[in-house]
């Protein structure tokens, strides 16, 4: 997710045209995919594919990229703090967040919590500490915790996904897709491992010899490890950075608490967080809410709309919920540097 500052959305709004939605479709994908593929894949030119990748770039539509990774394999879970404190300890708290090397997100709100704090920790006591030292010292008003216990979807730009008259419909045959001609393995990383996980997960566009020249090994040895680490299903995607605002579109957050729980209930319910077109990411929690929605939308009025079919489609099992405007992102990776150094 990239949320800017709200000052910083553009009077214009870029207008995406079907091959643009195309190569975003598979950069989504694996951002790593050599543009010589994309445009074998997408019957372009290279040099077309490149010149509309840079527009990307120079729009800030494409803000950057980030490796996933499976924090769950490198024995850490995902907690995540929503906050509400006072309006004078907001800097110290974002200065305190930026510093920690648990903090892998940081994002501001409008609403009853203004903070979501998520904090990578081996456990729930290591993550509470951490916390507490965040907000040592500040005016705190109200807080909850959560730990993430699985992600029900997770996407790039929904709407580019969802493009039916795309060219590529054998995407996953490719053999630049790699990770699907991998052997699964399992594989234990080790501190460098760890460390080229770290910085895919900060850019990951950074070339081998980029990587090689950072941790003084050949590109060969790093080629060999990022392969070993995508097979063993520790890093998981390779993703563009979307700067939603580019495109006048906002990310809200909605927590939802949920009753009269049962399986078929609850597969129902995630079937539909699954298909809908508005959401980005949605995650199970372990909390006082039970689901976790980041939602994308153009106009204010859609996240109501999307919260008021949720509680007509799901009347009984809805039982309350939270939304949250989302203003500005501080801090977002899907890494910590503190598990490297807890490994």
């Amino acid at each position: 997710m990239k949320v800017l500052n709200q000052e910083n959305i553009k009077n214009s709004k870029v207008i995406l045209q079907k091959k643009d939605k195309e190569i975003l479709h598979l950069l989504s994908h694996n951002v790593r995919i050599p543009i010589s593929k994309l445009a074998k894949l997408l019957k372009m030119s290279r040099q077309s594919v490149e010149y509309r990748i840079n527009v990307m770039k120079r729009e800030h539509l494409i803000a950057g990229s980030r490796a996933v990774i499976n924090i769950k394999k490198l024995g850490f879970s995902s907690f995540h703090f929503f906050v509400n404190l006072s309006k004078e300890s907001e800097k110290e708290l974002i200065n305190n967040c930026n510093k920690s090397k648990y903090v892998n997100a940081l994002i501001s709100y409008s609403g009853k919590y203004n903070y979501e704090i998520s904090i990578m920790a081996q456990n729930p006591e290591e993550a509470t500490q951490e916390f507490f030292t965040l907000i040592n010292k500040l005016k705190v008003i109200d807080y909850f915790p959560s730990l993430l216990i699985k992600t029900i979807t997770s996407k790039i730009l929904p709407e580019v996904e969802s493009e039916k008259d795309l060219t590529i419909k054998n995407i996953k045959h490719d053999p630049s897709f790699q990770k699907d001609f991998i052997k699964k393995s399992d594989y234990k990383p080790d501190l460098i491992d760890l460390k080229i996980c770290y910085l895919l997960s900060q850019n990951a566009s950074l070339s081998l010899i980029e990587i090689g020249k950072n941790l003084r090994m050949t590109k060969d040895a790093i080629s060999y490890r990022i392969k070993k680490l995508i097979s063993s299903n520790i890093i998981l995607n390779f993703r563009p950075v979307i700067d939603f605002s580019v495109l006048n579109l906002k990310v809200q957050t909605v927590l939802i608490k949920s009753s009269n729980r049962d399986k078929e209930s609850d597969k129902k319910f995630e079937n539909y967080l699954k298909n809908s077109n508005s959401v980005l990411w949605a995650t199970e929690l372990f909390s006082e809410f039970d689901y976790l929605i980041y939602v994308i939308t153009e106009k204010q009025e859609e996240i109501h709309a999307f919260v008021q079919d949720l509680r007509e489609y799901f009347s009984d099992y809805i039982k309350t919920y939270e939304i949250l405007f989302a203003y500005q992102e501080y801090k977002y990776s899907f890494m910590s540097e503190k598990i490297i150094e807890k490994s």
